[in-house]
C-alpha cells in the first residue's frame, strides 16, 4: 500500500533503495553502528593502499 501511495509499486529497485536509506537513517538515530560506517572512518583516518 505504501509503495502504491508513493508511486513505486512497479519500481522495486527504487523502493528497495528508499528503504535502505530509511533503515540507515533509523540506525543512526538509534545509535546502531554499521560496518560501512566503521570502514568509512578507517579509510578517512588512514592512507591505506597508496
Amino acid at each position: 500500500e505504501a509503495l502504491v501511495r508513493f508511486g513505486l509499486a512497479n519500481e522495486s529497485e527504487l523502493a528497495a533503495e528508499e528503504l535502505r536509506h530509511a533503515v540507515h537513517a533509523l540506525g543512526r538515530i538509534t545509535g546502531r553502528v554499521d560496518v560501512e560506517d566503521i570502514l568509512d572512518l578507517v579509510f578517512q583516518e588512514f592512507c591505506i593502499g597508496k
